[in-house]
């Protein structure tokens, strides 16, 4: 039973990363789509936490935090590789 909480437990971390990694990708390419169509600079990325949080269901408030932290933790490589099997 250890073993399966130990295996549960990597398996949460993974998940964390690859929730933040996907954030921070699905953010960027929000970006770039209202770059494309003309949105201003200071205007882009609007909503996006919303939706983030909305599949995440997290309030609109959390899901901004959660994309914040996502943006510094896989701009930190050492930090993020962290969140990989071993937590």
């Amino acid at each position: 039973m250890i073993d399966q909480l130990r295996g549960l437990e990597d398996l949460k971390c993974l998940a964390g990363a690859r929730q933040a990694a996907t954030a921070v990708a699905f953010d960027l390419q929000q970006r770039r789509e209202q770059a494309t169509a003309g949105v201003p600079a200071d205007e882009q990325g609007a909503g996006v936490a919303a939706q983030i949080a909305l599949a995440r269901r997290e309030s609109p408030a959390k899901g901004s935090r959660l994309l914040g932290l996502a943006k510094t933790l896989t701009g930190m490589p050492r930090t993020f590789g962290a969140f990989g099997p071993v937590c």
